[in-house]
């Protein structure tokens, strides 16, 4: 008989059936530590994040007519020349947003329409003819620097793109030039004559002739009020809005005039060019201007 005997050996306690709450919290606990990380982050971003929901719906209004336009032309032309003809016309709308904003006043985001152009609409009107005037030559003047950047780029680059994109640049700003109705041009001579609305009237009617075209029809008929107002009375708070100083007028004049020849002459060199490469600048062959 042993007088010592070995000490049983010790039972592993089984694990209770109760205990799936201690790990469900140790398997759930990392999950916890990223929720609350995240909800920090977040909470960080609320100062950028709700500005931007602010301005949601001018971004949708705006941004989704202008990529609906490029869907539109890039179907016609291809994406590179949709693309940059839609580019040239934010720019000369950001002509007049940037004027308007200068002189303090309300204006909305560009919207663009298709086959029309796009446009920004002023919530508050121009106190004078002079302020009105300044507003629509900002628009021609930007767009007609976006459209001799894009000649300039296609002169580097030997790229007959942009060059086509400059001539429709600069046709688009002078056809806006037009005095008479709701174009620019009709808005930049209430500073020097509201009589050049006349020949501005009968070229618009003279172009619908000769390039029949729903739009132009259309504005020649948005064109009328303004046409009649001419031989009417004037009102002494309309005297008043076209007061405009010697100074001011000559200046106007100048700067309508001298974009008028600048852009002629811009179209002439980049149909030129255009010719050397092959290209009509009128897109009658749309394989070179895509390519």
């Amino acid at each position: 008989m042993d007088l010592y005997s070995k000490p049983a050996p010790m039972e592993t306690a089984p694990p209770e059936a109760n205990d799936w709450p201690s790990r469900t919290k140790k398997a759930l606990g990392p999950v916890a530590v990223a929720g609350i990380a995240i909800a920090k982050f977040f909470a960080q971003l609320k100062f950028f994040i709700l500005p931007l929901l602010k301005f949601l719906p001018i971004i949708l209004k705006s941004g989704g007519t202008m990529v609906l336009m490029i869907w539109i032309y890039t179907m016609m032309w291809g994406w590179k020349f949709g693309v940059g003809f839609v580019l040239l016309l934010l720019v000369h709308e950001c002509g007049h947003l940037l004027v308007a904003k200068k002189f303090g006043l309300k204006v909305s985001a560009p919207i663009f329409i298709p086959f029309m152009g796009a446009f920004i609409a002023l919530k508050e009107a121009p106190r004078n003819a002079w302020m009105e005037a300044c507003v629509g030559i900002g628009g021609p003047l930007l767009g007609s620097l976006g459209a001799l950047i894009c000649n300039s780029l296609g002169e580097i680059f030997d790229a007959p793109v942009f060059i086509a994109l400059a001539w429709f640049g600069y046709f688009l700003n002078l056809f806006n030039l037009t005095p008479v109705g709701m174009l620019d041009g009709g808005r930049i001579v209430t500073a020097m004559s509201r009589w050049l609305w006349l020949p501005g009237f009968a070229v618009l009617v003279w172009f619908g002739w000769k390039y029949p075209n729903f739009v132009v029809w259309l504005m020649i008929f948005l064109s009328l009020p303004r046409i009649i107002s001419l031989f009417r009375k004037r009102t002494e708070e309309e005297q008043h809005y076209y007061e405009v100083t010697p100074n001011q007028r000559w200046t106007m004049s100048i700067l309508y005039f001298g974009l008028i020849v600048t852009l002629i002459f811009g179209m002439h060199l980049a149909q030129r060019d255009l010719n050397q490469h092959g290209v009509p600048a009128h897109g009658h062959d749309r394989d070179p201007i895509v390519q």
